[in-house]
């Protein structure tokens, strides 16, 4: 009894002295139990749980995303992953958590923590502009010598302000004898400077000159002497609860949120920075020096990834992102063709037991680099033969047959890369990223060789399995789209020869090659086989193509008496293939049974049971028939069978190979094909009605070839079969081409008054004439583009308003698209709203070099572009536009955002997000076109665009518009849907 009084009495005198001490401090000053309290339950409370549900998330990233070894791999793997949706609801509750021990504990140590978990979480869901918004925020609030500042107790300044006037003497004083001592130093190693200087002078010694060292990434290790001049960091805890505090990590995660917004150069600076400040803690370079060599792989900026990589490795820890980051550096070297360095890499990175796959494929790549170094091909090829034999390797037999092609590729042995890029394509194991890259190889080969239909076909099946972010999509798309019409051409071609062939067979022959035809689609149907879209050329024709040929040609062999050739070398030893056996075997039955009809049961005497329902079965027998003859009439109804449809079919063919020798020549620029497509179709139809048009390209071809003895007789051709041409004419006078442009028409003499009054400033007088020229210009005629045009220059010189000169410039936009009047007008329409870029031609190779995607489905925005606008013009514009959405969008809570796109031309952007898709996007687009007096009233210097997120970030990389404007124009106004 006398201890629990004991216990109870120490317990009230500790509450007590507690209670005394909180009494006693300071207004706003928080007490030492509050401070144990707050910083207690915020870390292990909020910010334990959402960290460790924030460290699952991206353990699920990592392992969602699948590598794509045949590209250069992924730094941060977690942020490749395409679709986060997954994930959403998890970094919803992380941001949740953070926010709310925010909220209770503000003064807690690990405030900052929090706010970097809801940035983090921001950031993997793909916001990147939200994310921006709130790691600015974290690096503005929790700079730590701010925190310094702002961590100072209230007692101290107090004191600072209240020292007493002794104090200042003592410390005027102090700073006296400081400055006079300082003085004194200087003198006395003045004089000793010159004392030594005189013993140099003696020795004929000179003093050594630094050496000069050219800074690139230097080791961020701080000195001693600069850290001590550093303000000692307050808020990293104590020796009992330490805290590091989070704004140097949170640098690194903004660096990383602006790199994947293209802004290069800020997330640069930003890593630079804390890479020299020696307060940044040793644990976390190497997640900023991956973070700038991420910023450079972006920009293409290769050989300083590989620097700022190289230091990555050298500071982090964990053996498996070590290792990741040794096989891209080893892809890195392999990609600049130094096979060495590369391999030094590579086997740094199985030493550090990465992953199977990584660790087979760097073994690979090893092999890869061997071959390129001058090793044996067949000491390589014998090493990779037996991975492939592994059991292990079961699952990539494809890829090991695809690292076998590319070395015999870079050997230039196609038959044997052809061979193992087929193998590659038919192994159960191919996924679709390694068929891509099979597939665009056998692209490639067939492109050098002139092969374009099978080129096409495989750009195809590329497009096909290419995954929605992988960047070869554009230029396999480029490719694609020039092949598409030479295909067409080429099959048209090749149908049409191949019906004229079967159009010359007998109707009894007709018929069993028909019935042949339906019967392999049959067993087709039956039993489906291995897709071999892009390992057998044919399985690519539609009927009537390159696959009617084969079969016409394979029916021709059986007709004269020999086996059809499936395309095996080797011969079938099955019996039904051996005419001879198969007589033998018919004479032999007829001897023992007789003439027998083919029927079931036929050698039993009684048959009578078995003919259940023989009238049933004859109309059976007779609907077969009659769907059995329409299946053969369907097939054979295209066949050319009299002479009309015979000429309709050469017809084609001479048109056909006419447009296939202008494509080869515009499209690919390939005049020696062009020339010999052209010379075929002379051979083949020297009575064509496109002699004229034929024998002129073939004399620009020669042109291109530089061979001038051919184009001086393609001339002298030209001249004497067709000198009423206006190709002989040309060639043949210097002045006809002047003339041409000098017409009798009276539509066309009268535009060129109005024209010439144009010109003189005559508008009045040109908008008369260009309204006498309308009332006799019939519909169709070729000038009225051109009349609407001027028309429309004329319009503002009468009216001198800018607002109906748009107006009637849009007039002809609308009237004559795809017309050189049309690009003309919308330059102007353009440059009158400001932009200075109007009349600047965007090439198609500019827009490529733009990397733009088309993502319909993906996050879209809609931006207004304002040229030149007045002070607070943007501010009005943004008012305005918020009131159009309260009107016409308000269900959408759209928001919105403004910047200054472009300082020196003076252009602003005010952005206006999110909309689901590029259908909901246009509709906003659309709606604005209508009732663009209402979305921005009394302001016409502005243009509007749909865009996606990735798109949007191009645009701000590029710094440009004019670029994304010939794209929108192309993909989103004259695309349909």
């Amino acid at each position: 009894m006398k201890i629990s009084q004991k216990y109870i009495f120490t317990l009230i005198i500790g509450l007590i002295a507690l209670i005394s001490c909180v009494s006693h401090k300071k207004k706003g000053e928080s007490s030492r139990l509050s401070k144990f309290y707050h910083n207690t339950t915020a870390k292990y409370n909020g910010y334990f749980n959402a960290n460790e549900l924030l460290g699952e998330t991206i353990l699920r990233l990592n392992q969602n995303h699948k590598d794509n070894y045949a590209q250069l791999l992924p730094i941060f793997p977690y942020n490749a992953v395409e679709n986060v949706d997954a994930e959403k609801s998890n970094l919803d509750k992380i941001i949740q958590k953070a926010s709310i021990d925010i909220t209770l504990h503000k003064k807690s140590r690990w405030a900052d923590d929090c706010y970097l978990l809801l940035c983090k979480s921001q950031y993997l869901k793909k916001d990147y502009e939200t994310a921006e918004s709130s790691f600015k925020y974290v690096l503005d609030e929790f700079t730590p010598n701010n925190l310094f500042n702002k961590d100072k107790s209230k007692k101290t300044l107090i004191k600072d302000k209240k020292k007493t006037s002794e104090d200042k003497k003592k410390a005027e004083k102090k700073a006296k004898e400081a400055a006079k001592k300082k003085a004194q130093d200087k003198i006395k190693a003045r004089e000793k400077a010159k004392k030594q200087a005189l013993k140099d002078k003696k020795n004929h010694k000179t003093p050594n000159k630094p050496t000069e060292t050219i800074e690139t990434i230097s080791e961020p290790l701080p000195s001693v002497d600069r850290k001590d001049k550093e303000p000692k960091l307050n808020n990293v805890g104590s020796k009992l609860f330490p805290h590091t505090p989070a704004f140097w990590e949170a640098t690194i995660w903004a660096a990383k949120n602006l790199t994947e917004r293209a802004k290069y150069y800020e997330s640069e600076q930003l890593l630079r920075n804390i890479a020299k400040d020696p307060n940044t803690p040793k644990s976390i370079y190497g997640d900023l020096y991956a973070t700038l060599a991420n910023n450079f792989v972006r920009q293409k900026k290769f050989d300083q990834a590989i620097e700022a990589l190289i230091l990555a490795t050298q500071y982090t820890k964990p053996k498996k992102t070590k290792a990741r980051y040794a096989y891209i550096l080893g892809q890195l070297y392999q990609q600049n063709s130094r096979p060495i360095a590369s391999d030094e890499y590579f086997t740094q990175c199985t030493k550090l037991r990465p992953s199977y796959d990584m660790n087979l494929h760097a073994k690979m790549n090893l092999l890869l680099n061997k071959a390129q170094s001058g090793t044996p091909l067949e000491d390589v090829i014998s090493q990779l033969n037996k991975l492939k034999k592994d059991s292990k390797n079961t699952d990539y037999v494809s890829e090991i047959n695809f690292t076998i092609a590319q070395i015999y590729y870079k050997e230039k042995k196609l038959p044997e890369t052809i061979d193992y890029l087929n193998a590659s394509l038919w192994d159960p194991s191919a996924k679709p990223n390694q068929k891509a890259s099979s597939y665009l190889l056998l692209a490639e080969i067939n492109f050098e060789n002139q092969n374009y239909l099978k080129s096409k076909y495989y750009y195809d099946s590329t497009l096909q399995s290419l995954p929605k972010n992988d960047e070869r999509k554009s230029l396999v798309s480029k490719m694609k789209n020039n092949l598409d019409d030479i295909a067409k051409q080429i099959e048209i071609i090749t149908l049409q020869d191949s019906l004229i062939k079967i159009g010359s067979l007998s109707v009894k022959e007709r018929r069993a090659l028909a019935i042949q035809i339906k019967n392999e689609a049959k067993a087709k149907l039956v039993k489906p086989q291995i897709d071999r879209q892009a390992m057998e050329f044919n399985q690519f024709q539609p009927f009537g193509a390159d696959g009617v040929n084969n079969k016409f040609d394979a029916f021709q062999d059986t007709r004269n008496g020999n086996a059809p050739n499936s395309g095996n070398p080797k011969a079938s030893n099955f019996f039904a293939y051996d005419q001879r056996t198969l007589n033998r075997g018919r004479g032999e039955f007829e001897q023992n049974w007789g003439q027998r009809t083919l029927e079931d049961h036929w050698r039993r005497s009684n048959k009578t049971s078995f003919n259940f329902d023989i009238a049933a079965t004859e109309e059976t027998t007779e609907e077969t028939k009659d769907s059995l003859e329409a299946d053969l009439a369907n097939i054979l109804k295209d066949i050319p069978d009299d002479p009309k449809k015979l000429a309709e079919a050469h017809g084609k063919i001479q048109s056909a190979m006419f447009q296939l020798g202008v494509l080869y020549r515009e499209k690919l620029e390939n005049f020696q094909k062009s020339k010999t497509t052209h010379t075929d179709l002379l051979e083949r139809y020297p009575k064509t009605e496109r002699k004229p048009d034929v024998l002129y390209y073939l004399y620009l071809n020669c042109l291109d070839l530089n061979d001038p003895g051919c184009a001086a007789s393609y001339t002298d051709k030209i001249i004497r079969e067709f000198p009423e041409t206006n190709y002989a004419k040309s060639l043949s006078d210097t002045n006809y081409v002047k003339a041409l442009s000098v017409s009798v028409d009276v539509i066309a003499d009268g535009y060129q008054k109005a024209y010439q009054s144009y010109n003189n400033h005559q508008y009045e007088q040109a908008f008369t004439e260009l309204q006498i020229i309308k009332t006799k210009m019939p519909p169709g005629h070729p000038l009225m583009p051109k009349v609407a045009l001027l028309n429309a220059f004329c319009s503002v010189y009468n009216n001198q308003n800018k607002d109906v000169y748009i107006n009637a410039l849009k007039d002809v936009v609308a009237q004559f698209p795809g017309t050189p009047e049309e690009i003309k007008a919308k330059e102007m329409i353009r440059f009158l709203k400001g932009d200075q870029d109007a009349f600047i031609t965007v090439t198609s190779q500019e827009i490529e070099k733009a990397q733009f995607k088309m993502e319909d489905e993906n996050v879209h925005f809609v931006f207004v572009l304002l040229f030149d606008p007045p002070a607070k013009q943007t501010d009005k514009a943004k008012i305005a536009i918020s009131d159009y959405h309260q009107k016409y969008h308000k269900p959408e809570n759209l928001k919105m955002s403004s910047l200054e796109f472009d300082v020196e031309k003076n252009t602003s952007l005010i952005l206006i997000r999110k909309f689901d898709n590029r259908n909901q996007a246009m509709k906003y687009y659309n709606g604005v076109q209508r009732k663009s007096n209402e979305f921005i009233p009394n302001i016409t210097n502005y243009e509007i665009f749909a865009v996606t997120q990735n798109n949007y970030r191009e645009i701000l990389r590029l710094k440009s518009v004019k670029e994304y404007q010939a794209y929108f124009n192309e993909n989103y106004l004259n695309k349909k849907g």
